[in-house]
Formats: structure tokens, C-alpha cells, sequence
């Protein structure tokens, strides 16, 4: 299988399969417009997997994305698609009138583009995958395999709210562990606590697991209330750590003994690399 990026170079490196990359040239003119060029050897294939993930800057690599399709389409390739990151893909509902639903937005010009198949990785809610008409694909394997090399001890695998624990639960049937939602309980005034619905997690382990962390305040909460409640140890990741702000220093500050993420947005923090999904797939 060829394959290219621009984005998601790092990924690539990492892959194990038969594959073939053909490198694909981006720069900026003066003015802030965007060029790429593929090399001579796309002339002679006639197919191809575009991996490129739309984190920040989110509008360039859209772009890239866009060019990238159409000069590949100008050649009669057929095109798979997998976006690790989707942008704007919290922006999935209308919440006051006469406002873009961004993340629908861009899933239905990328499905106009008639691509051979479209994939994303863990995106924040399936209908903005289904508006492309692609498949979305886990992550939570990986971050089960990596929360297995950690060795944690009577662990439990929490999600931030009740919404995301089909996730946690993904990770704690697959290394045989217990798993709860993070619950908000008002105990006075604007006093708020943040902790484990039904589980007690004294002297264990607790893993908070999500599809994106982006200012880390819930979980920098949660860490400093399991930890006061006896916990030993609390680790905390996601396939898209967005990390904005002073992310890193709260969760740190918090006692967060371990954060990790994906190569989906490539970091210090990035342990774990959706390369072996790729492997899987194609």
C-alpha cells in the first residue's frame, strides 16, 4: 500500500507493514498561502492512504488535506483516507440559532471528495464520522496495553463523566480490571466534588482514561480528591491530548503520577502510536 502525510509524518516512521511512502512537499508563500507537490513516484501508482491529522493548526492542515486529495484525484488514484485527529469535532450540535455545526461541516466536504474509505480514530461523537459516511476505530486497546506495562496495582479504570465510560470500560475488560465514571456531587455553596460514582478506590490504582484531554481541569480535580481519599497512585490519558494552557503544570500540581497520550498529536507525551492501527486496517 503507498501511503503519505504531512501531518502525521512521525506516524508513518512507525509502521510495520508493507508500505510504500510517497513523500508529499508542503510550504507557505510570503502571503500565508499554503503550496504542496507530491514527488515523481505518484505518477505511477493507483492507490494510495492519505494519514493526516487535523490538530493545531487546525485550517492549515485541513487545507493540506484538501490539496492533497484533489492533486491525487487530478491522477485518477483511488484514495483512502485516516484522520487520527478530527477537528472541530466537539462542535457536533447547534446549542442557539443561525450557528455552524463546524464538525459536521467539515465531514460533509470531506464525503464529497467520493473517497474509496474514510476513517478516524476515537473522535468525540460518531455522527460527525457518520456524516462522512466513514468508520471510526479505537485507540482503547492500545492504552489498555500501555496501562498493562505499567504494572498497577488493584487498578480501576475511571471515565470524566458517565458519557465516556463505554471507553473505560474497553480498557477494563481488556486487562481484567474494575471501572466507574467520575461523578459531581454539590456538597455546599459552590463547593463541588469530583470522585468515583460507586467504586472506592483506597490503596489502589486509578487510571482516568478519555478521547481528549484539552485544559485538564476535571481530571487535575478528581486526581487531587482521589489522592486525599487514599489512592495510591492516579495516572491519566487519552488518544488526543490537546494539553492547552498551563494543561501540563495543573495536572502535575494535581498529582498526576503518569499523563500519556497518542501520536495523534504528536508531544513529549505521545507513549502510545495508532501506527499498529494502521497496520491492522490496510
Amino acid at each position: 500500500m503507498f501511503i503519505t502525510s504531512i501531518s502525521s509524518r512521525d506516524t508513518l516512521e512507525k509502521l510495520k507493514g508493507d508500505f510504500k511512502v510517497i513523500d508529499c512537499h508542503f510550504k507557505k508563500f510570503p502571503d500565508g498561502e499554503g503550496y504542496i507537490r507530491f514527488d515523481e513516484k505518484v505518477k505511477n501508482i493507483r492507490e494510495i492512504l492519505i494519514v493526516q491529522s487535523l490538530h493545531y493548526p487546525q485550517d492549515e492542515h485541513i487545507m493540506q488535506l484538501f490539496f492533497m486529495i484533489d492533486a491525487l484525484k487530478e491522477l485518477n488514484i483511488e484514495i483512502n483516507l485516516l484522520i487520527p485527529y478530527m477537528a472541530y469535532a466537539r462542535q457536533d450540535k447547534r446549542f442557539k440559532d443561525w450557528e455552524s455545526v463546524s464538525g459536521i461541516t467539515l465531514a460533509k466536504i470531506i464525503d464529497g471528495f467520493d473517497l474509496k474509505s474514510k476513517y478516524t480514530v476515537d473522535i468525540h461523537d460518531v455522527k460527525i464520522t457518520k456524516s462522512m459516511k466513514g468508520e471510526n476505530l479505537s485507540a482503547m486497546p492500545l492504552i489498555a496495553e500501555y496501562l498493562n506495562d505499567l504494572d498497577l496495582k488493584n487498578p480501576v479504570i475511571i471515565s470524566p463523566d458517565e458519557g465516556s465510560l463505554d471507553r473505560a470500560k474497553k480498557v477494563a475488560d481488556y486487562i481484567d480490571a474494575d471501572f466507574d465514571y467520575l461523578e459531581k456531587k454539590r456538597s455546599s455553596g459552590d463547593n463541588v466534588e469530583i470522585k468515583p460514582k460507586d467504586i472506592n478506590t483506597k490503596n489502589r490504582d486509578v487510571a482516568i482514561i478519555d478521547d481528549i484531554i484539552s485544559t485538564g481541569g476535571t481530571i487535575a480535580k478528581a486526581c487531587e480528591l482521589l489522592k486525599r481519599d487514599g489512592t495510591s497512585k492516579v495516572v491519566s490519558g487519552a488518544t488526543h491530548l490537546l494539553m492547552i494552557g498551563n494543561a501540563e503544570e495543573r495536572l502535575i500540581r494535581s498529582g498526576v503520577d503518569n499523563i500519556f497520550g497518542s501520536d495523534s498529536i504528536p508531544s513529549k507525551f505521545s507513549k502510545i502510536s495508532i501506527a499498529s492501527i494502521i497496520d491492522d486496517v490496510f
